[in-house]
C-alpha cells in the first residue's frame, strides 16, 4: 500500500483530473470538479407538468430556480422508493445551474489522465451516450460522465 506522498511522487509530472464521485446504487460515477458548485441534502422539488420523466422538477437555491435531473431515470436505473434520501449535486452547465439527484456522495479523487479510457464498444443502451471515460480503481470501476450530454434536455 502506497502512502499519499509516494503516490504524489509517482504521479509528479503526470496530468491529473479531479473528479467528484457519487453513487447510483452500488455503481460509482464521477464528474469533473470544475463543473461542481456544491452538494446539498434533499430539497423539496416542485414538479413541472409535461416535463420528460428524468426532469424531476425545480428547486429554489437561495432565490435561484434550478432544474433537477433524476440521474437514476436518465441512466436507466430503477427509481428509488424514497427519493428523500437522495442528494443534490449542483453543477454548472451551458444553460446555468442544474441539480443532479444522486443516491450518495463519494470522495473527490485525483486521477491520472492516462488511466482514463473510453468505454468499451460492447456497452449498449441509452446510458452509453452519457459515458465519457472509465477508470479501474483499486477495487471498483469508476464511470466518468459526459456532463454536457447528461444535462442536454432536448
Amino acid at each position: 500500500m502506497q502512502t499519499a506522498q509516494q503516490q504524489q511522487q509517482q504521479h509528479a509530472g503526470t496530468e491529473m483530473v479531479q473528479l467528484a464521485t457519487f453513487f447510483l446504487g452500488d455503481e460509482l460515477f464521477g464528474v469533473n470538479t470544475l463543473h461542481v458548485q456544491e452538494i446539498l441534502t434533499y430539497q423539496e422539488i416542485t414538479s413541472v407538468p409535461l416535463a420528460p420523466d428524468y426532469v424531476r422538477g425545480l428547486i429554489n437555491l437561495r432565490g435561484q430556480i434550478v432544474t433537477v435531473i433524476d440521474l437514476r431515470c436518465r441512466l436507466g436505473f430503477e427509481k428509488l422508493p424514497d427519493e428523500k434520501t437522495s442528494m443534490n449535486l449542483i453543477v454548472n452547465s451551458d444553460e446555468g445551474l442544474m441539480s443532479l439527484l444522486v443516491d450518495n456522495i463519494g470522495n473527490v479523487l485525483d486521477i491520472p489522465v492516462d488511466r482514463l479510457v473510453p468505454p468499451p464498444g460492447t456497452i449498449r443502451g441509452v446510458a452509453v451516450h452519457y459515458i465519457q471515460d472509465v477508470c479501474q480503481l483499486e477495487d471498483e470501476l469508476l464511470i466518468v460522465l459526459d456532463l454536457q450530454s447528461v444535462l442536454q434536455l432536448a
